[in-house]
């Protein structure tokens, strides 16, 4: 039998986190001090919406009963308890890392819409840097530029009080101009809300729209399968 893995954890749920998305029992196996939270399948789900939604409600009733939760791709199927041992154990320090990280946290998603700016040349190297590295060194700027997602400066203020860390994810599909993502301790996203609301003004011509709070998500980078 293989096992589907849900998420990550750092302990057994406070409470009852109920049955898997195939209604099969879950399972919290435990590997190089962390935890997996999985269920017994003999496939791996179709993807339909509806699987898709009961996969993030098995995630969402976990988050509500541990501290802390790294959500683990749809999907994730693993051959038996040798494979999830393995890739847990092989990722257990940046695991326990970012489970620190996201511990008594939520994520909160910003949609940032509007028209592409130019992107700002850039700032050639030092002359005896070939035309290669020159190519690197322009990718690398606008990268970090994408990463940054200037067109949310005038918000930043209102939300620099609430926000614990970022993620953005840039997109070329106008007018969603970026995905940004937030970590703020729990119980507080009525106020990131209301400060979203406040700052919003000073952002036109730009938009953004909040939703939340999520499990972390976008914070949840190690894969396992």
């Amino acid at each position: 039998m293989s096992h589907y893995v849900y998420a990550v954890l750092t302990e057994p749920p406070r409470g009852d986190a109920g049955a898997g998305l195939d209604a099969e029992p879950l399972r919290f196996v435990p590997v190089a001090g962390v935890l997996a939270a999985v269920g017994d399948m003999a496939a791996r789900p179709a993807v339909s919406p509806a699987t898709l939604r009961a996969h993030d409600a098995v995630v969402r009733r976990l988050a509500a009963v541990v501290d802390a939760i790294l959500p683990v791709r749809f999907g994730t199927l693993l051959d038996g308890e040798r494979a999830l041992a393995d890739a847990l154990a092989a990722r257990a320090p940046r695991l326990r890392a970012a489970l620190a990280l996201v511990a008594g946290r939520e994520q909160m998603t910003l949609r940032v819409f509007g028209e592409p700016g130019p992107v700002a040349p850039a700032e050639p190297p030092p002359g005896e840097l070939g035309p290669g590295t020159r190519y690197l060194e322009g990718r690398l700027r606008r990268a970090h530029r994408d990463a940054a997602v200037p067109e949310l400066g005038p918000l930043r203020p209102w939300l620099a009080p609430l926000v614990r860390a970022e993620a953005a994810q840039r997109h070329d599909a106008a007018p969603l101009l970026a995905s940004v993502y937030h970590l703020v301790d729990r119980g507080t996203a009525p106020a990131y809300l209301e400060a979203v609301a406040a700052g919003a003004p000073a952002l036109a011509p730009v938009r953004a729209s909040a939703t939340g709070p999520w499990p972390p998500y976008a914070f949840a980078a190690e894969q396992l399968g």
